[in-house]
């Protein structure tokens, strides 16, 4: 089964069918809530975590220094510099959503 990727217009369309305003205005809306995410990330030096009840939980994690990296083509040690990643974890109402979703699937 291929996976179906959304864009940006996307969320702009279901925005505003389902608040039933233009697309501009969604448009305005969405950029607002991206902007404020931006924000709260780069808030308190990065150490950032932005819960959405019965959506989820973004957090920054740090991730260590690596030196068992290998750059395939010349399998010359590469060394990885520590960085910071934003990971998603789903709440308990998503996952319980994509759960029954899979559990209702017929394989062939």
């Amino acid at each position: 089964m291929k996976s179906k990727t959304y864009n940006r217009n996307d969320l702009i369309n279901q925005i505003s069918y389902k608040l039933n305003m233009n697309k501009d205005e969604s448009k305005i809306i969405l950029d607002c809530v991206l902007d404020s995410f931006l924000d709260l990330f780069l808030a308190n030096g990065g150490n950032s975590r932005i819960e959405l009840r019965n959506f989820g939980v973004f957090k920054v994690y740090k991730t260590k220094q690596r030196t068992n990296a290998r750059n395939p083509r010349t399998k010359e040690e590469v060394i990885i510099p520590p960085r910071k990643r934003i990971v998603f974890k789903p709440g308990k109402k998503i996952q319980k959503l994509l759960n029954e979703e899979v559990n209702n699937w017929v394989e062939y």
